[in-house]
């Protein structure tokens, strides 16, 4: 056998001992594309909060639009501060997004109540279901 016979039938046994991993590589990127497009992104107000503490509570399902209004009645949405009047408009417009999702008000523990209530009677005609408070847990 020569020598160019013998590299040929070593450089066969080596392939031969290799595992093809193109169609694990195949199967991760549709995996990786299935749950980026079936995911769901929060948008947070972009707006530090020191919470109240609620002595009941129930759970908000699928509260996925988010305002919150600041120690000062300052409101804000996808981390930008927005008047009254915008509050309709944002909230009919993440409605058509996502249909089924509730809205959440959060609010810090020097919050004006009043702003709370006008920001609830803007977005009542829009609403299925009544908005959810957030608070944090009793201690």
């Amino acid at each position: 056998m020569s020598m160019r016979e013998a590299a040929a039938k070593k450089a066969a046994e080596e392939e031969a001992g290799q595992i093809d991993l193109t169609p694990m590589l195949d199967v991760v990127f549709i995996m990786l594309i299935f749950f980026i497009v079936t995911s769901s992104f929060v948008k947070e107000p972009g707006v530090e909060l020191f919470k109240p503490q609620a002595t009941t509570q129930e759970e908000c399902l699928r509260g996925t639009i988010i305002f919150a209004v600041d120690g000062r009645g300052d409101i804000h949405y996808n981390k930008n501060k927005v008047p009254l009047e915008r509050v309709a408009r944002l909230t009919e417009v993440a409605k058509k997004e996502a249909p089924q999702a509730n809205l959440v008000i959060q609010v810090d523990r020097e919050t004006p109540a009043f702003v709370v209530e006008q920001v609830y009677d803007e977005v009542r005609p829009l609403l299925t279901s009544p908005p959810c408070i957030s608070t944090d847990d009793e201690v």
